[in-house]
C-alpha cells in the first residue's frame, strides 16, 4: 500500500512533523538514499533526510546557481507529470559538469536525482529531490511519484502556505510610445474621479498610484516592481505590530485598496490568512487588478463599498485585524474619525483582536490626530500612537508625517 499522506498530515502535530514523516514515507515507496523538500517561499529553511548539515547550508546558499542547473530538468518535469530524472534528462556525462552534482551531489555520495514539482490548486508549491548512491531511477519509481503528487499537495496545503508574489504585471511592448516619460517617470495609465483624477506610474523601480486633486497630489501606493510586498513607506509595516498585538492572525480587514501592498505582505508572512478588502472608488480597484496584480493575492475578497458603512453592516466578531488606510484626493475620508465609527469596529473585531490606522499628521495637537485618538481611546482602550520619523524632519513636532495608531480590543 502507498502511504496516506493526508491521514500523516491529520495526524501530525505541526509543519516540521509532517514534512519529516513525508520524506520518510517517500524512502519506503519510492527508495532513495537522501532526500530535500523546499516549500515556495521557504526555501531558506528546507527539510531533508540523510543529508549533513554543510550541505544543506551550500544547497541554500547557492539555491540560484543550482536552481539554473536543473532547469532543464524542471522544464521536462512540468512538461508531464511533474517528474524527471536528472540523467534521463541531460544525460550522464553533462550532470557530472554541473556544479550542483560535484558541489552537492558527489560529497553527498549519490549518483543519480529524481525531481518532483508539487502542485496545489495550478501552482507549483514544493519540490522533491530524491536521490541514489546505486541504481538510477526506472520508469517504475516515476511513475509512483507521479501518483502521489496530487496528494502530496493536498496534505501539504492543510498546514498553510508561505506565498510569495511574482512582479508586477508590464505594458506590451510599444505602449509607452502613446505616453509621455520624462525624467525617469513612466506613466501608466490615467482615470478620472469624482476628486480628479488617478495616475499609474513607474518611478524608480517602484510603481505608484497617486490621487491628484485640483493642484495637489498624494502617493497612495508605492509597490517595487520587482517584489511587489515590498512598499516603498515605512508606515506599512507598522501595520504588523497590530498584528503582533492580536491573540490571532486568521482574518483581517482592510479599508482602502491602493495597490495592495499591505494585503500582499499579509499574505506571505500569515500563511492562510483570510482578508478582505474595502474600496468605496470602482476605479481603484480596476487600476489594482490590471496593474498592481491584486487578483493574484490569496485568499482576498474584494468589495466595493464604503469602509464605515462596510464596518457598521458587519457581523458581530468578525474580524481579527481591522486596518484603516483610507484616504480621498489629498486628505482623510470621511467617517474615519468618529466614536461611532471605532464602537463599530470594536463589535467587528473578536475578543484579543486589534486595529491599525494610517493618519497623515502633525505631532503638535492639530489636525486629525488628536480626534482619533479620543475617539479610539473612548471605545477600544488605550492606544499606541507611533509616528514615522526620518532625518529631515526628526523631532519636529509640527512636521507632516504619517502616524499609525494601534489599539487592542479592551475586553
Amino acid at each position: 500500500m502507498p502511504p496516506d499522506f493526508v491521514a500523516l498530515a491529520q495526524g501530525s502535530r505541526s509543519v516540521e512533523e509532517f514534512e519529516a514523516g513525508m520524506l520518510t514515507g517517500l524512502q519506503r515507496e519510492i527508495g532513495c538514499d537522501v532526500a530535500f523538500l523546499a516549500v515556495r517561499g521557504n526555501e531558506t529553511s528546507p527539510t531533508v533526510l540523510g543529508l549533513d548539515q554543510r550541505i544543506v547550508e551550500r544547497a541554500v546558499a547557492g539555491g540560484e546557481r543550482y536552481f539554473r542547473d536543473l532547469l532543464p530538468v524542471k522544464r521536462a518535469a512540468l512538461g508531464t507529470r511533474g517528474v524527471a530524472v536528472d540523467t534521463a534528462v541531460l544525460g550522464s556525462a553533462r550532470v557530472r559538469e554541473l556544479a550542483y552534482h560535484r558541489e552537492l551531489a558527489i560529497p553527498s555520495g549519490v549518483r543519480h536525482t529524481l525531481m518532483a514539482y508539487v502542485p496545489w490548486r495550478g501552482n507549483v508549491i514544493a519540490a522533491i529531490m530524491l536521490a541514489r548512491a546505486g541504481a538510477g531511477f526506472d520508469d517504475t519509481s516515476v511513475r509512483r511519484l507521479e501518483a502521489l503528487l496530487p496528494t502530496l499537495g493536498t496534505a501539504r496545503a492543510a498546514f498553510g502556505l508561505p506565498w510569495v508574489s511574482d512582479p508586477l504585471p508590464q505594458p506590451e511592448p510599444g505602449f509607452f510610445q502613446r505616453f509621455r516619460a520624462h525624467d525617469g517617470v513612466r506613466s501608466l495609465a490615467t482615470v478620472r474621479t469624482a476628486e480628479g483624477k488617478l495616475v499609474v506610474q513607474d518611478q524608480n523601480g517602484y510603481r505608484e498610484m497617486v490621487a491628484h486633486a485640483g493642484d495637489e497630489a498624494l502617493v497612495w501606493t508605492r509597490a517595487s516592481v520587482k517584489k511587489p510586498a515590498t512598499s516603498g513607506w515605512p508606515y506599512i509595516e507598522l501595520f504588523h505590530v497590530a498584528a503582533a498585538m492580536a491573540d490571532r492572525r486568521t482574518r483581517a480587514v482592510f479599508i482602502g485598496c491602493g495597490g495592495g501592498v499591505v494585503m500582499r505582505q499579509f499574505a506571505g508572512t500569515y500563511p492562510g490568512i483570510t482578508m478582505d478588502v474595502v474600496e468605496r472608488e470602482a476605479r481603484v480597484i480596476e487600476l489594482a487588478r490590471q496593474w498592481f496584480a491584486l487578483d493574484a493575492i490569496p485568499n482576498l475578497s474584494v468589495h466595493l463599498a464604503d469602509g464605515a458603512e462596510f464596518i457598521e453592516r458587519a457581523a458581530a466578531e468578525t474580524w481579527d485585524l481591522v486596518v484603516i488606510d483610507a484616504y480621498d484626493g489629498t486628505g482623510l475620508a470621511t467617517g474615519f474619525s468618529t466614536n461611532a465609527f471605532f464602537a463599530a469596529v470594536r463589535r467587528a473585531l473578536r475578543p484579543g483582536g486589534a486595529m491599525a490606522q494610517n493618519l497623515i499628521a502633525t505631532l503638535d495637537g492639530q489636525g486629525s490626530l488628536p480626534d482619533v485618538v479620543a475617539a479610539v481611546s473612548a471605545e477600544l482602550g488605550l492606544p499606541r500612537i507611533v509616528p514615522v520619523m526620518d532625518a529631515e524632519s526628526g523631532y519636529d513636532r509640527a512636521a507632516v508625517r504619517n502616524v499609525v495608531v494601534m489599539a487592542r480590543r479592551a475586553d
